[in-house]
């Protein structure tokens, strides 16, 4: 019989989620108004690019100390440290009026989110067993969709109903403020009040990075994640390529991609749900990969003239079947001995942001060179191509890994 999260587990479930969906609303706030802010500043094609992954530079770089002030400080002080910079960056966003307040903005925000998801399911697979684990790390991942979504959304329709985009924004410093308070008074590492890893005093961290790079076994699930980053580039891409391409209104791009993010947040508790009950990871992994292949195949082949909704509907199964990311960090912890997990975690999810932090302005630098999106498309087909085939063929079952099977009650 499957254990159940106590009571104070979920509450902290929820109070996580909130605070991961304020995250990604900022996270897609610049990729929601590009066509806005291309118009505004004046920008290349390249150099909005640079302002998308500006977030993502010292967030990728924090990757790894992520897991390793997850392993020594802990989830609870290392996420509520951190959210000091998200808050002053997003005010800073809201303030700016040129590109270089922007940027700075984008660094500030980057940074303060930048602990905070491998530091929350290090909490979460504190709080729940393992049976359940999958499930909520599953909720916790789709209220970033939430957030996406909301952008996607909400700056259309500030847009019309608030006279400009600025003060969402100042509405979202306000929820980040929020949830500093929230995350103080509620979170909590483990049941035990203990910070669950091994007593790291007599290994440094440079052995501790040693260890979990002498693993190959990471090495698949590094190559996915690095692959997986250029599905949300173009995500990030999909409302400029909308506008320059096939010419449909501001309004009609929000609807498009928020249905891209609307549908992850069933999809990612759902994949959860299907890798627990099967008691398995690759065998849904495969399969959602396979399908976001074909969806962005077929989306990025629709011709123009093509209705707005049938973009809506492929963006949808796209966003719904890339929610795969979550099992991801399921598995990685199932396979590493657990006092290195939280390192092994920061090193793909950085290795991952870094790809998509580079790859963005060379996205949109080839645009302005070639004229077209058919080259930058081209390299994120190819990449779905190889990424069925990484999961496929290199990918190990973790289930009942390096931390147990599933105890029996």
């Amino acid at each position: 019989m499957a254990k159940e999260p106590s009571r104070y587990g979920l509450l902290i479930l929820a109070t996580v989620c909130i605070t991961y969906f304020t995250e990604n609303f900022l996270r897609a706030g610049p990729s929601a108004l590009s066509p806005i802010l291309i118009e505004e500043f004046g920008l290349t094609h390249g150099v909005a690019g640079l302002l998308f992954s500006s977030y993502f530079f010292l967030y990728a770089l924090m990757q790894i100390p992520s897991g390793i002030l997850s392993d020594t400080l802990g989830p609870r002080r290392t996420i509520i440290g951190f959210t000091v910079f998200t808050v002053i960056g997003s005010v800073l966003f809201y303030m700016a009026r040129s590109l270089g307040l922007l940027i700075a903005a984008q660094l500030l925000v980057g940074l303060g989110s930048s602990v905070f998801y491998i530091n929350a399911v290090r909490m979460i697979s504190s709080w729940f067993p393992q049976e359940r684990r999958a499930s909520a790390i599953g909720v916790l991942s789709a209220s970033s969709g939430v957030g996406n979504f909301a952008a996607y959304m909400g700056f259309p329709l500030a847009m019309t109903y608030l006279g400009g985009w600025r003060t969402l924004y100042l509405y979202c410093a306000v929820l980040m403020v929020v949830n500093f308070v929230a995350n103080f008074l509620i979170v909590r590492n483990s049941p035990d009040g203990v910070n669950h890893v091994q007593e790291k005093a007599n290994t440094s961290i440079l052995q501790s990075l040693k260890t979990v790079l002498k693993d190959r076994k990471l090495y698949p699930f590094l190559a996915s994640y690095v692959l997986l980053s250029l599905f949300w580039m173009f995500m990030t891409w999909l409302p400029q390529w909308l506008t320059d391409t096939r010419g449909i209104s501001y309004i009609e791009v929000g609807l498009v991609s928020s249905a891209g993010t609307i549908t992850g947040i069933p999809g990612c508790i759902l994949i959860g749900v299907i890798s627990d009950r099967l008691r398995k990871r690759k065998l849904p992994l495969v399969v959602f990969y396979a399908a976001s292949t074909i969806a962005l195949i077929a989306l990025i082949l629709m011709p123009p003239g093509t209705p707005p909704v049938v973009y809506a509907v492929l963006a949808g199964v796209l966003g719904f079947t890339l929610s795969a990311w979550v099992l991801l960090f399921s598995m990685v912890p199932e396979t590493l001995p657990p006092e290195v997990a939280g390192v092994g975690m920061g090193i793909v999810n950085g290795m991952g942001t870094l790809a998509f932090s580079v790859m963005n302005p060379i996205y949109g630098y080839l645009v302005d060179i070639t004229g077209g999106y058919l080259v930058s498309n081209a390299i994120v087909v190819v990449a779905g191509i190889a990424l069925v085939a990484v999961s496929a063929l290199f990918l190990k079952e973790t289930y009942g890994g390096a931390n147990g099977p599933a105890e029996e009650g």
